[in-house]
């Protein structure tokens, strides 16, 4: 039981990490909105200080994917709708 809460420990520190590099990324890139990346700042800055364990925060970051993966998609979809709009490219 020890080690599965050490390792669950561990592995919620290391989301944060990697929350905090992928928002710097983010912010120096312009690849995604400001508030996006200070959003991400701020979930990771919750999970890298969180000292109780609760079931909670280990949901944190899967939902921040989430977010993420939705923004893209609109994103994405945005892109799509205004190209067909335009019409087709000539090469």
């Amino acid at each position: 039981m020890v080690v599965f809460e050490a390792s669950n420990v561990y592995a919620l520190r290391m989301s944060g990490v990697f929350m905090i590099s992928l928002a710097t990324i983010w912010l120096r890139t312009r690849t995604m909105p400001r508030w996006l990346v200070f959003f991400t700042y701020a979930l990771a800055l919750v999970l890298l200080v969180s000292i109780s364990l609760s079931v909670w925060f280990t949901l944190v970051f899967p939902a921040w994917v989430l977010v993420i993966s939705v923004h893209m998609l609109i994103g994405d979809l945005r892109k799509r709708s205004a190209n067909a709009e335009s019409g087709p490219e000539r090469v």
